[in-house]
């Protein structure tokens, strides 16, 4: 297929754009998605939460995509789908550590924090192997009646005329090349769904940015087999895990230091993603050492994480450990006259509180709520001016969040504070989206709530005093005060110290 003419294109197949082109589907449009690459293909973006499970069950009843429900719990996955790979994730855990040192905690789990999302495995939220469930949704969008060209480079963008040979009604012509082949796409809107601006820079004119989000972190990772649990690691050195609510292997674990993290996301193949999170203002990239030396550097940094990958060999992707330079980009624009950009192209923070599956969610489904006004222009406008906003604010939000727990990071204690007001926000907004009516949908994390935006600049304000030494109360006070509105879960009152058993929305 050289030429063809569709309603919408989606540039990008990851499982945002393949989930956004199957729903736009279900509402009568003609849609096209274009791939640059092939599937399956490695990925991350990999932890899925109680919010992301929540908003996509509601999708899928919405649209009428109901099998897509059995991807939101553990064990309907295992039954429906278990050719397809994934681990179960029962909540966060962290654990903190210092340079040089062996990890250390005690009976009141001073070095830990374990937070429950469910209350068992079968009910759990999962790890998606990226590879296997972007594969998947591809298929199901080509079933759906979407056409898809995988291996398409768009060249240009340039204003197509109208089916009657007549002026211009609002269609534009992509022009590209598939597998060596021109190919043109003409279509009415674009809609961007890949992060990586070499996809489409040349499909669509954004303004680039002219600010940069407060994060600034950089990353190293790969899947590897045969890391051993952190589990056994604990209880080789001495340390109880019986007052743990759950297996801290079956969960988006994180180990804690200052100025960056580490995350591991275990899947039932055994083998584990993992991967450095690094504040490129303390630990710049070095391009003349290696990334495998870095690699190997940063885990002798922290004995008792060397430990778990004594063993470990690397086994995805095919071209070895990735290495990123800064990861966070905010550009000026989310939406055109004839395109929007999803969250992952607008801006990107980092992946610390796994709320890249949730915010793709939350954002598509008011995108495809706005295009039902795409044949009136002024409203489609007005509509895509209500969807950039929730955008921008919610991609705000999630910077400050992320921003905040890096600058607690030199304090465990701090840091466990620091974390609160993500855990507060993603289960007011639960919260508040299963009692709103039809598409009157809150922003993702509360990020249009005046109230809770307050909260965070008056946490902000005490941690920069707490830094200054001129707090009359310690920091984790200042914070619990701050999010007593929207503390709906027991925040900061667990029955063990630092260990939640439980923290459901309803």
């Amino acid at each position: 297929m050289n030429r063809c003419r569709v309603e919408i294109c989606v540039i990008g197949s990851g499982f945002a754009g393949s989930l956004l082109a199957m729903m736009l589907a279900r509402e009568g449009r003609s849609v096209a998605m274009i791939e640059r690459g092939q599937h399956p293909r490695f990925a991350i973006g990999e932890s899925s939460t109680p919010l992301a499970n929540f908003k996509l069950r509601q999708i899928a009843k919405k649209y009428g995509l109901r099998p897509l429900e059995t991807f939101t719990r553990y064990g309907d996955w295992m039954e429906s789908h278990p050719e397809l790979m994934r681990g179960p994730k029962r909540g966060f855990s962290y654990f903190g550590h210092q340079a040089g040192q062996a990890f250390q905690t005690d009976d009141k789990h001073s070095g830990e924090l374990m937070i429950t999302a469910n209350s068992n495995v079968k009910s759990s939220d999962l790890h998606w192997l990226r590879a296997d469930i972007d594969a998947f949704l591809v298929e199901e969008a080509i079933r759906a009646g979407v056409i898809f060209l995988d291996e398409t480079n768009i060249k240009e963008s340039v204003t197509a005329m109208p089916a009657s040979g007549v002026g211009d009604d609002g269609w534009v012509r992509l022009v590209g090349e598939r597998k060596g082949q021109f190919i043109s796409m003409d279509t009415r809107f674009t809609i961007i769904a890949s992060g990586n601006q070499q996809v489409w820079q040349d499909a669509v004119d954004v303004p680039l940015t002219d600010r940069w989000p407060r994060t600034n972190s950089r990353s190293l990772f790969a899947h590897f087999k045969e890391v051993e649990p952190w589990t056994n690691i604990m209880i080789d050195d001495g340390y109880g895990t019986a007052e743990h609510p759950f297996d801290c292997d079956q969960s988006a674990l994180h180990h804690v230091f200052d100025g960056g993290w580490m995350w591991l996301l275990r899947f039932d193949d055994d083998t584990t993603s993992a991967g450095f999170m690094l504040d490129s203002n303390r630990f710049p990239l070095d391009a003349s050492e290696s990334g495998e030396s870095e690699w190997r550097r940063w885990l002798d940094r922290f004995p008792s994480i060397r430990r778990q990958f004594s063993d470990a060999t690397m086994v995805r992707p095919q071209t070895g450990l990735q290495r990123t330079g800064r990861l966070q980009q905010s550009l000026r624009k989310v939406a055109g006259e004839r395109w929007a950009l999803l969250p992952a192209a607008v801006g990107f923070s980092d992946p610390l509180f796994s709320t890249g599956i949730g915010h793709a969610l939350f954002a598509i489904d008011r995108l495809v709520v706005a295009l039902r006004d795409m044949d009136n222009s002024r409203r489609l406008s007005e509509s895509l001016a209500v969807y950039s906003k929730h955008v921008g604010k919610e991609i705000d939000l999630i910077d400050r969040l992320v921003s905040l727990a890096y600058r607690a990071s030199s304090s465990f204690e701090n840091y466990v504070a620091a974390t609160m007001p993500y855990f507060a926000a993603a289960t007011s907004c639960e919260r508040s989206a299963r009692t709103s009516i039809d598409d009157a949908m809150p922003s993702f994390l509360m990020a249009d709530d005046a109230t809770f935006l307050y909260a965070i600049e008056v946490i902000e304000q005490s941690h920069r005093e707490t830094l200054a030494g001129r707090h009359h109360q310690s920091f984790t006070d200042s914070v619990c005060d701050a999010l007593k509105p929207f503390n709906h879960v027991g925040l900061f009152s667990p029955d063990r110290p630092r260990m939640y058993r439980y923290t459901a929305s309803d």
